[in-house]
């Protein structure tokens, strides 16, 4: 078929477009594809940045929380003994010496034992349903048993829990004075603001010379609050009315915990 002029030159024409738009689509559609991964990859960092976000509002939360944990656990921790000081005994024997001074006892020697980790007993009083069976049979709407749940409930979380270890120094002490003057030495031990526990007392002479004047067939004097006394029992013996007593207990110590840094560097 002839293609007169004009169809010649619509046909170039339309060639001419169709050129134009391949040209055009092969150019956009990459640009199209670049356009969605760009969406795709703003998502994904906008999610990151929100998350990056709300982790930045938490920081002064967390911070704090940080910082009142370590407050709340410094303090508790000032009951226990400071482990320096029962490496050095210097300070307690001070203490222990002090109380010595004040209650007019004689403190003849101190000994210290090396540290140990132990655990911790809990106090409670131990429980024995005795009565379980004859409770049952009575209990027809369940609120005895409930009753002797709630009445045992404390010894029987005590007995379920954990036993935390922590460190145990044993010290050994010995002095000598009157009745008097050891029992207010115990109760000075027993007001001693760090964790202390009495494990033992033993008195050598618990007549407090009683007995040796009885037996020597003489009286001590009156003993005017606590006093020390003495009597002669001839041959250049004397008796007094005082005793040695041997007193261990043990001191209770943590480490220290170092302040946490929570500032960023």
């Amino acid at each position: 078929m002839k293609l007169t002029y004009r169809d010649k030159i619509v046909a170039a024409i339309l060639i001419a477009i169709a050129i134009l738009l391949i040209g055009f689509f092969a150019l956009i559609r990459p640009t199209i594809n670049r356009i969605k991964d760009d969406k795709a990859i703003r998502t994904t960092r906008m999610a990151e940045k929100e998350k990056t976000e709300n982790t930045i509002a938490q920081i002064p939360g967390l911070k704090e929380n940080i910082i009142n944990i370590y407050t709340d656990t410094t303090n508790t921790a000032r009951v226990f003994v400071p482990r320096e000081e029962v490496k050095d005994t210097a300070v307690i024997d001070q203490t222990m010496q002090d109380f010595a001074d004040k209650t007019k006892v004689t403190l003849k020697s101190v000994e210290l034992a090396n540290s140990t980790l132990a655990p911790i007993d809990y106090y409670y009083e131990a429980t024995s349903d005795t009565f379980v069976d004859l409770r049952k049979s009575a209990d027809v709407n369940g609120d005895l048993q409930t009753e002797y749940d709630a009445s045992v409930a404390e010894s029987t979380s005590l007995t379920q829990r954990a036993k935390e270890s922590i460190i145990q120094t044993q010290y050994g002490i010995k002095v000598e004075g009157t009745k008097k003057n050891i029992y207010d030495y115990l109760e000075e031990l027993k007001n001693y603001d760090k964790a202390m526990v009495i494990n033992s007392v033993a008195i050598t002479d618990y007549t407090f010379g009683k007995n040796a004047a009885d037996a020597a067939k003489v009286s001590l004097p009156d003993s005017k609050d606590g006093e020390k006394v003495e009597v002669s029992a001839g041959e250049g013996q004397k008796i007094t009315n005082t005793s040695e007593a041997q007193i261990v207990i043990t001191l209770y110590s943590v480490y220290d915990m170092p302040e946490p840094n929570v500032e960023a560097n």
